[in-house]
């Protein structure tokens, strides 16, 4: 009783403003807090982190996602430091990017913010997911990013949507629709369920019914589909060769897949590290840096 009244007074949102902030200012003189305090106080309310171009980046959260809580402790560059800068650098010279697996939206905010001209379309399949994202882009103020609340694959249709159930203390932080993937141990022991089923579109047709003229900037991150994604855009990347930056979990087979439907079109890879993007002859797995950047060189 004792440890769920804590639970609740830390989730409090005047308390939990004060504790947050407090505790953040107290440990800058560290440079960053210790990883208890991440874990342990997640920020209920906005997080809010200044951008490069003086813009403010805002997402809302009830002490329920583990994004917005990054943002708050490690500001908008600490959420996937490997990604997120050359993320946003991208974004900054992007008239069209699409955000395929949005979840809450920080990828598509950020993208929208880098370049408040361009037009940013995502998709989110999960509803709570989805409700978060349209939050956060009315905190952020913003009319350049449009939202489908569908998954995206390589034929039109409906499929299950899989996600760690978490939706009674938050959002999520894992949905796809790979039965496969979700049924690795971590997921069973977490609660894993098939949810309902959802719509699923293709990028190209999407990208027909919105008459999106050329798209320079794609990120993908659909827990092991994203073949399938990029098999439902082989029109746009053979018209536009888009700059792609997309996840490659280990020891789940997508890497020869991936790039023997973006090596044909001219793209080189590039393994997203600490020290950067390190070049790479093929796609392969690695342990612990998930994400990939493929582009076509020379290409403006």
């Amino acid at each position: 009783m004792m440890r769920a009244a804590l639970k609740r007074l830390r989730g409090w949102p005047p308390f939990n403003k004060v504790a947050t902030t407090a505790v953040r200012a107290a440990c800058a003189p560290l440079g960053a807090a210790p990883e208890a305090f991440v874990r342990r106080l997640p920020r209920a309310g906005l997080a809010a982190s200044r951008l490069p171009n003086g813009r403010t980046l805002r997402l809302w959260s009830r002490g329920d996602d583990q994004v917005a809580n990054q943002v708050f402790w490690r500001g908008w560059a600490g959420y996937e430091p490997e990604t997120t800068p050359l993320f946003y650098e991208l974004a900054t010279a992007s008239k069209v990017v699409l955000d395929v697996g949005a979840h809450v939206g920080f990828y598509a905010l950020l993208a929208a913010h880098a370049n408040p001209s361009a037009r940013v379309v995502a998709f989110e399949p999960l509803p709570a997911a989805a409700a978060r994202f349209r939050r956060n882009v009315e905190e952020n103020g913003l009319s350049n990013v449009e939202l489908f609340e569908c998954a995206v694959g390589d034929a039109p249709g409906r499929a299950t949507l899989f996600h760690d159930d978490e939706s009674h203390e938050g959002i999520p932080t894992s949905s796809g629709l790979s039965a496969d993937f979700f049924q690795l141990p971590y997921f069973v022991e977490h609660g894993v369920r098939a949810g309902a089923e959802v719509e699923v579109r293709t990028i190209d047709e999407v990208a027909d019914t919105l008459g999106l003229g050329r798209v320079d900037l794609i990120k993908i991150d659909t827990e092991t589909t994203e073949p399938a994604v990029l098999r439902g855009a082989r029109r746009l990347l053979e018209r536009d060769r888009p700059v792609l930056v997309f996840e490659v979990l280990p020891g789940h087979g997508t890497a020869p897949e991936i790039e023997a439907l973006l090596a044909p079109l001219g793209y080189a890879f590039y393994l997203l590290g600490e020290r950067g993007p390190e070049p790479r002859g093929h796609v392969e797995d690695h342990p612990t840096l998930w994400n990939y950047l493929a582009r076509v060189e020379g290409k403006s």
